[in-house]
């Protein structure tokens, strides 16, 4: 009984916390279950051609979806809490009316861009059924987030994790031919069924009405972003595009596999993002931002902790995830995995800046940050290979952190966040990062810097839970 009511007496924001970063870490962990048997069912092309239509829906779901479940439907959460189905609705219908323009104008110019994009017809025509229904999954797991509400989201972030990855293997083996993409429709078609499910909901729950005066302000909002959504997935993913086109669908894939697990840090940072959005928007309403600081620094280090981690361990990860031709990929992951961390700086920074509602500031650091780094990587990836991609991104993100944090500070007026230990921190991942590779052939090195970071998270753990415990509803 005395557990039961330790159990109950656990702050909701908690609760929410531990449920969202252990559906990211068991959704995460299907995903790594699962890329050793993409890169033995598929070869290395194929799985390259893959990783590619994956960056094509991600660019084009940006324009097609405009982002729409992202900054804008939390602050849609905080302005309207009594009409919170009526306004996932609409803003599910704004996006529909989206989707239908973009495709319209999509495949009247198809045939001229068919050449440049690589992808068939048939495969735009998936693209467009996944963009109508797919943002009323986004909207539903956004608003859970939100209202820290995690039985049911991590329920089904697992049943989807699931199914989507069985089900492309399944086709995979029964193909006679065409494992590209009996792997695409495979999954795609397995998450559009859930996704035309969580359609109806929503629907039923907004009870079919659309409130047209919640789309002037969503896309006044979304508006100046789109350029931002749009380079920050560039930053991030026209690596493989420009890998693709610059060396081969070979050299994508061994990327996409270093990519994959230097990703794997990310699953910390998402869960502790989801409940410390909410808790920033609060404190930044009494203008507490000591409070914010409190909180994110301790966060901030963990995750530091958890990339210095994935860099040393990725000899045997990669090793675990992919065959031994991929084995030169390991070089590509520190790079990746500073650029990564770096890329966290603006969840910081942006989390007060969408609170401020300014989000056409963050617009100018992103696009600088995105046309540089197509600059750096079509000048280096031509020069010294796909790896050297890794470090034109980490050199992008820290570009586009600094600008991130002078916008926050103008538009605060405040420094908000402890920079001195920030800095520091930054170095030190950087220092991980260009040394690392030096040191790949000595595990012993490799595991006494894993057990001091293990030695030191035992020796902080109360005060890492405490931090946690903060994030309460």
């Amino acid at each position: 009984m005395n557990i039961k009511e330790r159990l109950k007496n656990i702050p909701q924001g908690v609760k929410s916390s531990a449920a969202f970063f252990m559906a990211s870490v068991v959704t995460r962990g299907i995903s790594y279950i699962t890329t050793p048997l993409f890169t033995r069912l598929l070869s290395p092309e194929e799985y390259g051609q893959v990783s590619v239509y994956s960056t094509w829906v991600s660019l084009f779901g940006i324009l097609a979806m405009f982002n729409l479940s992202y900054g804008v439907f939390n602050n849609g959460m905080l302005d309207y809490p009594d009409k919170r189905d009526e306004y996932s609705y609409s803003m599910l219908v704004l996006s529909n009316v989206i989707t239908v323009g973009f495709f319209a104008l999509l495949i009247a110019v198809y045939p001229l861009i068919s050449p440049w994009v690589g992808m068939d017809f048939s495969l735009i025509l998936l693209m467009g059924v996944m963009f109508l229904f797919q943002p009323a999954y986004s909207f539903w797991t956004s608003r859970q987030r939100y209202e820290l509400k995690y039985k049911m989201t991590f329920m089904w972030s697992i049943v989807t994790a699931l199914l989507s990855p069985a089900v492309a293997i399944v086709c995979i083996l029964l193909s006679k031919g065409g494992r590209f993409y009996a792997r695409i429709f495979g999954g795609e078609v397995t998450l559009l069924l859930f996704y035309i499910g969580f359609y109806l909901y929503l629907s039923v729950k907004g009870k079919f009405k659309v409130e047209t005066k919640y789309w002037k302000g969503a896309l006044l909002f979304n508006l100046p972003l789109i350029p931002h959504y749009l380079s920050m997935y560039l930053l991030g993913s026209s690596d493989k595009l420009m890998i693709s086109n610059l060396v081969s669908d070979s050299a994508t894939a061994y990327y996409s596999v270093a990519y994959t697990v230097s990703s794997v840090a990310m699953i910390l940072w998402n869960a502790a993002n989801g409940s410390l959005i909410p808790y920033t928007y609060e404190k930044c309403k009494k203008k507490d931002y000591p409070s914010v600081s409190k909180v994110a620094m301790p966060i901030l280090t963990v995750f530091a902790a958890a990339c210095v981690g994935v860099i040393m361990l990725a000899p045997e990860v990669v090793a675990t995830v992919a065959t031994p031709d991929y084995r030169e990929a390991i070089y590509a992951i520190p790079p990746i995995v500073g650029g990564v961390f770096f890329q966290v700086h603006y969840s910081l920074y942006g989390n007060i800046i969408f609170y401020h509602k300014k989000p056409k500031y963050v617009t100018v650091a992103t696009v600088v940050a995105a046309s540089l780094n197509i600059l750096l990587n079509y000048i280096f990836i031509r020069q010294y290979g796909y790896i050297a991609a890794g470090y034109t991104t980490l050199v992008c993100y820290l570009v586009q952190a600094a600008l991130d944090y002078a916008v926050m500070r103008r538009i605060a007026k405040e420094q908000v966040y402890n920079m001195k230990y920030i800095g520091v921190l930054s170095l030190c991942v950087i220092a991980v990062s260009f040394i690392s590779n030096f040191i790949y052939d000595s595990a012993l090195i490799r595991y006494i810097v894993l057990a001091v970071i293990v030695a030191v998270c035992l020796a902080f753990r109360k005060k890492i839970i405490g931090i946690f415990k903060s994030l309460k509803s």
